[in-house]
């Protein structure tokens, strides 16, 4: 529910412009580490609330072009949003927080990545942090009528 545009909130006509919305979203969390209207993960009718009024905060540790390209892709009104005014996609990609991206280049995937892990196999989780499983306080399910099977599932 965090990505939802307003306007599918709000049940009103949409288009693309939801799309940008949610990318607005995603690039905040990917800076962030978290989504802007993430605080009211356990009050979806709130978080909604907070999405329709445009209620959020970028942090102050944000640069310049990226705290300006949120605060374009996250307009309440859909017509005024980065991505669906007159140059629609052409004025998120000439955004000064993309200066320098090479979008043929990344489109026939010519970039090299800043970064490729190394990995024995494709089933290998080495890279990824491990996070004890506490079974004690895992649900129990109300159906499941082969517990033993699934003991370790």
């Amino acid at each position: 529910p965090k990505y939802v545009a307003p306007d599918l909130i709000k049940s009103k006509p949409y288009s693309t412009g939801v799309d940008w919305w949610a990318f607005g979203v995603l690039v905040y969390e990917f800076v962030a580490g978290n989504s802007p209207f993430s605080e009211y993960n356990r009050d979806v009718m709130m978080m909604y609330g907070k999405i329709c009024d445009g209620a959020y905060k970028i942090p102050a540790s944000f640069p310049p072009m990226l705290k300006d390209l949120i605060s374009k892709l996250l307009v309440v009104d859909p017509s005024k949003r980065l991505g669906c005014l007159t140059n629609a996609h052409k004025d998120i990609k000439n955004h000064d927080w993309f200066k320098g991206v090479d979008w043929y280049g990344l489109l026939n995937q010519q970039i090299q990545p800043p970064y490729v892990p190394v990995i024995s196999n494709m089933e290998d989780l080495s890279n990824f942090d491990k996070y004890p499983e506490d079974r004690k306080n895992a649900p129990k399910s109300k159906t499941n009528k082969y517990p033993e099977i699934f003991a370790e599932f």
